[in-house]
This record gives C-alpha cells, structure tokens and sequence, in this order.
C-alpha cells in the first residue's frame, strides 16, 4: 500500500506508536497522565502548570498521587484522559513546524470492549482528529498472527496483561468469541502484593521500597515455581537462603565521621563552658568582697597544683592501665545502679496490699503487738535492734555516700567518654543495614496467576481456567486446541512459567494424550508486529471502518473480521403505539 497506516498498540502499561512502513515503532511510553499541582504563591499559573505531563515524562513516584490513567482494568472508560494521549502521540510523529494531516489508524482494544467505550473512541477519532478510516484489532490475536506458522489455523492463546489474563480459543482462524474466559488478575496486582510483602518484611524503608524499585524487582528477579509448595520447603534451609537470596542495595548515607570525634568535639566544649563558669564566679566573689571591705584587691586565682588535684580523681591509680581502671569504675557504677532499682522495688512492693514483703511485715508488727501490751519496754534489749531492723529494712533508703560515688563515677566515665568509644566494638556495616533481601517473595508475587485467593480474590487461577475452558468443547476440538497452545502478554516474560502451565495440563489432559506450549518471540512488541502484517495484507482494506460507515451506519459502528471483536448492534427500546 502507498498510505503510510499509523498503528498504535494502546496497552493498559505500555504505549508503542510507529507507522507500517517502519520495521519496530518509533517510539514507546507509560500509559499514564499526571497534572503537576498548582503552586498557590503564584499570582499567575506558568505554561508548565497548563500542561500534562505523559508517560517517561512523569516521575511515578514522586507523583504516584497524581496519576491519572484512561483505563479501568483494560477498558479505556476516561475518553479525556485519552484525548491528552493522542494529542501527545500526534504532536511527537508530526514534523515540527506542521499540523497533523489524517491518515487511517489501526488500533488495539480489548477483548469484549463494552460498546459504549468503542463508540467514544470512534467519536473522538472522526470528530476530533478527522481520520479517513480506522480499524480495530485485539492485541493477543495479533500477537499471534505474528508468530503463527501460514498453515496454523488453531490455537489455544493465554494473554498475561497488566491488569488482567484471558484465554482466547482460535478453531479454523475463528475466534470463539463465547468461550472465551478472562481472570481480573494481572501485572499490576503481582506487583502490588510484592509492594505490600516487603513494605511489612522492612517497615523501617518504607520510604525506599517504591513502586519503581518493585516493578524493576517483579520483572528481573521473580519466577514461577514449578512446584510452589516444594520451593518454599527449600526456602527452609539456611544454607539454600543465602545461596538464593536477592539483595537489594538501597540508597544511603554513611555518617560524616566517627562517634569519636563527636565525643571528643563534646568533651572539649564542656571544659571550655566550665573554665568560663570558674571564671565568672571568681569574678563575682571578687566583687562581693570588695564590696565588703572597700578594696579592690583582687583575689589570687587558684594554683596549679589546685588544679591537678581535682583532675587527679579523673586519672586512674599508679601502676593501673586506663582500660582496667575504667572497667572497674563501670562495674561499681552498675552495682550501685542495681542496689537502687532493687530498694525502688522492694518500697514499691511495700505499697502493695497482697506482695510477700508487705505481709511479712505486718506479721512482725502484731507478734510485737500481742506480746507485753502493757509495757513500753522495746528496745531496752538487744534483741529488739533485730526486730527494729528487720521491719526497716525493707524501708531502707538511699545514703548520701552513694549517690555521691554515682555521681563521681558518672564524672569519670563522661570524661573519658572519648576513649571508651575508641575502645569499642566496631559497628555493623551500615550498608548491610540498608539492604532488601528478595527471597521467597520472588515466588509469592507470580503464584497469584494460580491462586488468586492469596490476596483475598474469589476467582479461579489460570489452571482452572484453562481447564474451564476446554470442557467447553468436544474431545477432538480439546486436542486440537491443546496441541497449540500460545502464551504471550508482557507477564509471560516471566522464567518458569511454560514450564508451570506444562505440569498443569499434564495433571488435567487424559492420560498419554499430548499437548503444547507456544512462547511469544517478542511478548512485548508482537501486538504492534502483528498489526504491521494486517496493515501490508492484501486483505486490509476490506478491515477498515471508514468516515461514510462511521456517519451512515451509527457512532458504535465497526468492521469485524477474523482479529477482532464481533460487532453487535445495540439492541433498541421498541415503542408501540397501539
């Protein structure tokens, strides 16, 4: 054909846009829309502020609460959304310096597009961009037009999406569209339970684990088990954990310097802070005196030898190493932490009606109270001191020499704070500390396709579905389908799982009977070179809708062929006037 046809795969995750002629699309982006905030301190919105910003554009998770998408699970429901998304394609295929001039389109849709959703589409495409024709084609059929054989007439095709899976059977070059079965499950709802598996297993990195990061994760890193439950047994052994596991290396900072230099930077400003405090002090008692006695002579400052007396309790004993002298001040100063916490515990169980120490004590005191109620003669024996001290022993309170030797062992310890930190064990490495060890998760996230109670959901897994699927047809028309079977989408990119859907039709065909599995070549890519061979076959005119049958035939109106949805007419409310 001379027409160049402009072909769009419009995929609930990815756009790819390029023309027939040109051998992979031109270019490809994020189906996605955002709209920066307004910033209110601005009088006036910029031209920035006015504008949308599309697809690679947009900074997914700095602006996760502003994406706007036209799909609801697969279907394009937000026709404005849309809207922003062609104009962004038309202005980037067009020539700087020239308006778009309208050529025929084809387009990908869904299986069971709702006709209301093509009925916009179509409004939107000869209304506002003014296209001579259009066509539509479903994205797996057109994958596996592209990959198919020309004497292959049948298949079994399993579409992995974004946001959902179908299982699309092929009889004779047919789509049969009433035996086809769809699972709400795709992409999108793997990684979201990936997200949420690891936002738990590392609530301290919340901020880290990002959509972007788990996407990339999902895609590189996680598989399907062939035999799920198995797998997570190995998972059991350690040795087989730190073979296997993924780490993931976060971003971090590492501390400007030691802990060290920190205690050394306190240290040395505390002892400026207490020389200017001697200082003013002496000052102010020089003051005072003066005042006193009318002089003003001044008084003599403190000698050295003053001085090196009261730093000499700071300094360990002759022949003593510092590191043992100050292991020996932390062990008495633990002691006497450990004498308090035990008297604070015994006077708070005093307090306490039902306690042991509380019910002793009240026995003692009415032995003494029964015994000699007429004389006031206690503690004229010396027996009388035990008693006195057994009941007030349980009182006993804090002396004043030992908060005094706290304190003083605190004193120590803070100043030589500097050289215990020295002394201590190095750290952990702080980049192990900010690390995501992928492991099991890896499987978790893709077993959903097979059991989608994992996340609460009441359908049935893909195994199942197939399984639904073929009882729907005769035996001969079952082995036809199972000998051709075709996985494509971007999920079955996925390592393991051809051969997972091969076990499960083993465990669901008869026995003996035989049975096949067909990998996409390019998952991603063969929805749009697929509708590349429909637009240069001879039989592609007779696929276009045209302007004429857009404003004779209705806005919902389409050419159905062997690729695409079945057109129905919308049925009409008969009124009759009898």
């Amino acid at each position: 054909m001379s027409e160049k046809i402009l072909i769009i795969d419009n995929g609930s995750y990815k756009c790819r846009v390029g023309f027939s002629d040109s051998t992979t699309p031109l270019f490809e982006f994020r189906n996605l829309i955002a709209k920066p905030r307004k910033d209110k301190k601005k009088e006036a919105p910029t031209v920035a502020e006015n504008t949308f910003q599309i697809g690679d554009e947009i900074d997914i998770d700095a602006m996760r609460l502003l994406l706007k998408t036209q799909f609801e699970r697969n279907v394009v429901t937000h026709p404005v959304y849309q809207e922003h998304i062609f104009d962004y394609i038309l202005s980037r295929i067009t020539p700087e310096g020239h308006d778009w001039q309208p050529q025929s389109i084809l387009i990908t849709e869904p299986l069971a597009n709702p006709t209301y959703c093509r009925q916009t589409m179509n409004e939107l495409f000869f209304e506002c961009y003014g296209v001579p024709s259009m066509c539509y084609g479903i994205d797996s059929a057109l994958a596996w037009q592209h990959n198919r054989l020309p004497t292959e007439e049948n298949s079994l095709i399993v579409n992995f999406g974004y946001h959902t899976t179908h299982v699309v059977p092929i009889l004779n070059g047919q789509l049969q569209h009433d035996r086809v079965r769809r699972l709400n499950l795709g992409g999108y709802q793997m990684i979201s339970y990936l997200y949420r598996l690891l936002q738990m297993k590392y609530p301290a990195h919340l901020n880290a684990i990002s959509w972007t990061r788990m996407e990339d994760i999902f895609h590189n890193h996680s598989s399907v088990a062939v035999d799920y439950l198995a797998e997570l047994r190995k998972w059991d052994n350690m040795d087989y954990y730190n073979a296997n596991v993924k780490k993931i290396q976060l971003p971090y900072t590492a501390p400007a310097a030691p802990n060290t230099l920190a205690a050394e930077e306190k240290l040395k400003r505390r002892k400026e802070m207490a020389k200017r405090l001697i200082e003013a002090n002496q000052k102010r008692l020089r003051e005072k005196k003066g005042e006193e006695f009318g002089s003003d002579t001044p008084t003599p400052a403190p000698s050295s030898s003053s001085t090196s007396s009261r730093n000499s309790k700071y300094q360990p004993p002759p022949n003593v190493s510092l590191e043992t002298w100050l292991e020996e001040i932390k062990k008495k100063h633990n002691d006497i932490v450990e004498k308090k916490s035990s008297r604070q515990k015994r006077r708070q169980e005093m307090v306490k009606r039902h306690t042991l120490a509380s019910q002793e004590r009240m026995r003692i005191i009415s032995l003494l109270a029964s015994h000699d109620k007429g004389s006031d003669e206690f503690g004229k024996d010396d027996k009388d001191w035990d008693v006195y001290k057994k009941i007030s022993h349980e009182n006993e309170s804090d002396s004043d020499a030992e908060n005094e030797k706290l304190m003083e062992y605190e004193g120590i310890m803070k100043y030589h704070q500097a050289s215990m930190a020295k002394d201590a064990e190095p750290i952990e490495n702080t980049a192990e500390l900010y690390q995501l060890h992928v492991g099991v998760e890896s499987l978790r996230a893709p077993e959903l396709l097979f059991q989608p109670s994992m996340i609460g959901m009441y359908e049935t897994g893909v195994a199942e579905l197939l399984k639904f699927v073929f009882d729907n047809f005769s035996p001969e028309d079952q082995q036809t389908l199972a000998d051709n079977v075709f996985i494509t989408g971007g999920c079955s990119q996925l390592p393991g799982l051809k051969n997972r859907l091969l076990k499960e039709l083993q465990e669901m065909r008869p026995f003996q009977s035989s049975f096949s599995i067909k990998e996409s070549k390019n998952a991603s890519l063969d929805a749009w070179l697929g509708g590349k061979d429909l637009t240069n076959s001879p039989q592609w005119s007779s696929f276009l809708t045209t302007r004429e049958d857009y404003m004779e035939k209705g806005t919902e109106y389409f050419k159905d062929y062997h690729l695409s949805n079945k057109y129905l007419i919308t049925p009409r409310n008969v009124v009759n006037n009898t």
